[in-house]
């Protein structure tokens, strides 16, 4: 699915997003709640309650992404870009960061390998575990191997302690005592000593470890299954520290600390991640019993974009304007793969990735959208809907015949871009809202400011619309101030002047008969 939603301010594109949203990821669930019939508020309230809860767990779990387009908005935000990350030592290094669609993509990839076991057994319970931040090499340097060691033999490895034997050491203070007897002397803030201490004797069997590919992303989760135990390994590598471990999760490639973590990963090594640090709900959904299935079953993924239209579209998407067409997602005879131009690593869209855009024509009509996008995506036109307001009377005044006059003037006048919309006056079908000092709120902070904007404060225009020009001097919105254009200059001169001198009258928004003058066909 690439699908834009488009229309007027006011006519629930963005509201609708859960409702598609729904139709890709939980079908079932949309069809238990169609669109009720007439205009039921509560039964829409009802139905509303349920869509939204069920589209905040999907976005919990890191099924739906929501990003806003704005002019500052750019490539690097949204593919990747170089980012100044600052660590615990007071060092910056600049790195990598995937941006909002290539993490998404990254974790819709379905790449985690699972161990054949976690789908026989029952889910993992996260109660009463520590769990901890290790890492286990750099992913690029001399002990990159390391990861791939602890993977294929189901262990993790610590390279501090001087690659000596500590079976046998109960508390730091005898690790630190170990490490003077072979000519080593740890302070009392000597980080090794810790290290080593927190990994042999503080991490327990069925703890959880997390490993980190740097600060900003993770690659493996696991369960501490055994205890510490000294290993041999190659004359000059240090990691000789070793716990037995079972690997839940693998990810190639790694993801970003967004999918687990509500911040970013510390520098350092071995530590625990505490409440607050770790998502607990995102940590549950990734050790979930059944792996991602590929291929068609793929389970799918969605990220919606507001105001598509109010970024740089060219510049946003890059190279990647081209594979996000169906055809040239993974998985397809005709699909295309591109070289990523900060981490230079191959990139391509997994077919399970919907876009769902929404765009606001009063900002940019259709004619103006970029070519290329408009060929990449399905529109659907989300137009006013007076008759959602066909029921609400305030006043004796029915407000979906009220909508439906201003938007026929408006499209006369200007176009059907920039009609209102009913979101609008939604506000007047909530139980007990339909009153003068609710429809009064509306057009004096919404309606009346929108058509300023829309007319550039053409005064006459505005005053068509509101079908002031026929109402009595107290009962419109605008009116004319000033003393009279004949007496100012003369009554052979007023065919040549046009009256520019307006003034709101602030009065008019709390009298009912000024909106019922909105309808009224009599000069």
């Amino acid at each position: 699915m690439n699908t834009i939603l488009y229309g007027p301010p006011g006519t629930g594109k963005t509201y609708a997003t859960i409702d598609e949203t729904l139709r890709v990821l939980d079908p079932e669930l949309l069809a238990q709640y169609p669109e009720p019939v007439g205009n039921a508020a509560a039964d829409r309230l009802n139905r509303r309650s349920a869509l939204k809860t069920r589209f905040d767990e999907l976005a919990q779990a890191g099924r739906v992404r929501f990003v806003t387009f704005h002019q500052s908005f750019s490539y690097e935000d949204f593919v990747e870009g170089i980012r100044a990350v600052s660590h615990s030592n007071g060092q910056i290094s600049y790195q990598v960061v995937d941006g909002v669609f290539k993490a998404l993509c990254d974790r819709a990839r379905g790449s985690a390998a699972t161990n054949t076991s976690v789908e026989t057994e029952p889910p993992i319970k996260l109660s009463g575990r520590r769990i901890w931040k290790m890492s286990l090499g750099a992913a690029e340097g001399d002990d990159a191997y390391v990861y791939d060691d602890c993977i294929r033999q189901g262990m993790a490895l610590l390279g501090y302690g001087y690659a000596l034997d500590y079976t046998g050491c109960a508390s730091r203070a005898d690790v630190s005592a170990r490490m003077r007897e072979h000519g080593h002397q740890p302070d009392v803030n000597d980080y090794a000593a810790t290290a080593v201490n927190t990994f042999i004797n503080v991490m327990k069997t069925g703890d959880l470890i997390v490993v980190t590919d740097g600060n900003l992303k993770f690659r493996a989760l696991g369960e501490i299954t055994g205890p510490y135990r000294h290993i041999e390994r190659e004359e000059g590598d240090d990691y000789r520290q070793s716990r037995a471990v079972r690997w839940l999760r693998s990810y190639e490639p790694s993801l970003a600390f967004g999918e687990l973590m509500n911040n970013r990963f510390s520098q350092m090594t071995l530590y625990e991640l505490r409440d607050g640090s770790i998502d607990m709900t995102k940590l549950d959904a990734l050790l979930a019993p059944a792996p991602p299935p590929t291929g068609a079953d793929a389970t799918p993924y969605v990220l919606i974009i507001d105001e598509i239209n109010r970024g740089n579209v060219s510049r946003i998407f890059g190279e990647l304007i081209t594979l996000i067409e169906p055809s040239k997602r993974a998985g397809n005879p005709e699909a295309l793969t591109v070289t990523l131009p900060y981490s230079q690593t191959p990139f391509t869209v997994p077919d399970n990735v919907h876009l769902l855009g929404t765009m606001n024509t009063a900002d940019r009509s259709l004619t103006g959208l970029d070519i290329a996008l408009r060929r990449r995506f399905t529109f659907r036109e989300m137009a006013p809907r007076p008759d959602f307001l066909d029921s609400v009377h305030v006043a004796g005044i029915n407000i979906g015949r009220m909508l439906a006059v201003m938007n026929e003037r408006i499209e006369l006048l200007l176009d059907r871009d920039h009609m209102l919309g009913h979101a609008y006056f939604m506000p007047l079908t909530a139980e007990g809202g339909n009153t003068l000092e609710t429809l009064a709120r509306i057009f004096r902070h919404q309606v009346f400011p929108l058509l300023q904007e829309y007319f550039f404060e053409d005064w006459e225009r505005i005053i068509w619309v509101l079908n002031d020009h026929r109402k009595a001097d107290e009962l419109r919105f605008i009116r004319q101030r000033g003393a009279p254009l004949a007496q100012l200059f003369g009554a052979e001169q007023v065919g040549m002047l046009r009256e520019k001198r307006w003034e709101v009258n602030t009065k008019a928004f709390d009298i009912v008969e000024s909106y019922a003058g909105i309808l009224s066909t009599e000069a």
